[in-house]
């Protein structure tokens, strides 16, 4: 039993129901709630490790709960439930400060894959400001934004360039959509979207890690990108 808390909150019995089973077999303790408003009673009242929420929720939906959450509970890490095709409902859910997302219909070891993945992130947020990330051949230095690199190189790096390492690092092994690091690196997808903005950025950073974690990084053509430290 791992002792972890998922808090379920979707509308549907019979998928809460299902849910909820898979979860307890998967050794979590789970909570549920049927609508957003009973989900926020619960996080704001129990100790909850994560949010499972469906979008399209009566009472308090959730894009109403991730803008509650980063006010009164921020940290607490969360998946959202979008129906098929509605990329807006993805993007929308990530700008919010959603972690991850989960199309439906969804495979249950999918679901339980990525719960497991965001965990596994969660300790590690916030992070200090002083922190040094580590990379194969070299590391981040957050006070100094640079690529230090165990050859004695010292790579200067913008701002987005270091964003950007830092969220690869933080997110190693996962395939993430362009549009999330937009979001989440730059902040919006606005006036990014039709620009070579992340090519272009990685890039420049590849040029200044090492050689190793350069070769790390996979363009993965029409999906996104993702980096592991080989």
């Amino acid at each position: 039993m791992n002792n972890r808390c998922i808090l379920v909150a979707e509308d549907d019995a019979s998928i809460r129901c299902v849910l909820q089973d898979a979860l307890r077999m998967a050794g979590y303790s789970v909570l549920t709630a049927a609508d957003g408003r009973a989900a926020l009673e619960l996080l704001l009242t129990r100790e909850i490790d994560l949010a499972l929420l469906d979008v399209n929720m009566p009472e308090v939906n959730g894009f109403k709960l991730l803008r509650i959450m980063a006010r009164e509970c921020p940290g607490t890490p969360s998946i959202i439930l979008t129906a098929h095709g509605e990329e807006g409902d993805r993007v929308r859910g990530l700008e919010l400060g959603a972690d991850d997302y989960v199309v439906k219909p969804f495979s249950m070891a999918e679901l339980l894959a990525r719960i497991a993945a965001v965990l596994r992130r969660s300790p590690d947020r916030p992070k200090a400001a002083s922190e040094s990330l580590v990379f194969p051949g070299g590391r981040l230095d957050a006070k100094t934004r640079r690529a230090v690199l165990d050859s004695g190189e010292s790579n200067p790096l913008s701002e987005k360039e270091f964003e950007l390492m830092r969220y690869f690092i933080a997110h190693e092994g996962r395939l993430i959509p362009q549009e999330e690091l937009l979001i989440r690196v730059w902040g919006s997808m606005a006036s990014a979207r039709q620009t070579r903005t992340v090519s272009v950025t990685l890039a420049r950073l590849r040029d200044k890690i090492s050689p190793q974690a350069a070769a790390g990084f996979e363009n993965v053509r029409g999906r996104g990108y993702k980096w592991t430290a080989l």
